[in-house]
């Protein structure tokens, strides 16, 4: 535990020194949502029929824009082979860069989230049941993206790769996650929540063995 806070300590003082991360996720998903509006128009009814679906795809192809940052860097400088040589395990240099990103893309989208909402003319219910929805979810793609990012390095940063890779996987978070809409007046509501966690429950140990042998791959 004392390692991993380490590694969580090191990576969270990494992001805080390079903002351009935040910034680039940020500015990629109001850019995207104020584009949607644009083109999207001034029809209540289609706005917030659209939301969800439109704020997910955003939500993803953020992340995969990101993720790569969160593994580049300590690829490109030698700092992940030196964390092992130090007797940091692959698992915990894994989890310490999937927990950094996840607590990176809390705030903003706390932040990111209500906004959509109103630009979508969201009622404030519907958005604390979105927002609890991104919640739940977001650990799962968090952990999957950071293992493709770790693959798409053996495969010289294709961006296109880590697309290919990493969207099958999140297809099961995609329909529980867009089918959750009014969640709290349905009695199979609780059950899709559930199924949320559930993902998350499975992707957990699967990522971390795979991310432990890429990581391993990486450093031969």
């Amino acid at each position: 535990m004392k390692n991993f806070l380490i590694l969580l300590n090191r990576e969270l003082c990494l992001i805080l020194k390079n903002t351009r991360i935040l910034f680039s996720f940020s500015s990629f998903f109001l850019i995207s949502l104020l584009l949607f509006v644009f083109a999207i128009g001034t029809d209540l009814q289609k706005l917030s029929s659209l939301f969800v679906p439109i704020l997910w795809m955003i939500i993803i192809f953020s992340i995969i824009l990101i993720s790569e940052s969160f593994v580049l860097e300590d690829f490109s400088d030698g700092s992940l082979s030196e964390l092992q040589t130090m007797g940091y395990s692959e698992e915990l240099i894994f989890l310490s860069k999937s927990s950094a990103m996840f607590f990176s893309l809390l705030l903003p989208n706390m932040f990111l989230v209500p906004i959509a909402s109103l630009l979508f003319r969201i009622s404030l219910v519907d958005a604390l049941e979105i927002i609890l929805i991104v919640l739940i979810a977001l650990p799962t793609l968090v952990l999957i993206s950071i293992l493709s990012a770790l693959i798409s390095l053996q495969v010289r940063k294709n961006k296109f790769i880590q697309f290919i890779l990493i969207m099958p996987f999140l297809v099961p978070v995609l329909i529980f996650s867009t089918s959750s809409n009014s969640f709290l007046n349905y009695a199979d509501s609780q059950f899709k929540i559930l199924i949320l966690i559930g993902l998350f429950l499975i992707t957990l140990p699967v990522t971390v063995f795979f991310g432990k042998l890429v990581i391993k791959e990486l450093n031969y």
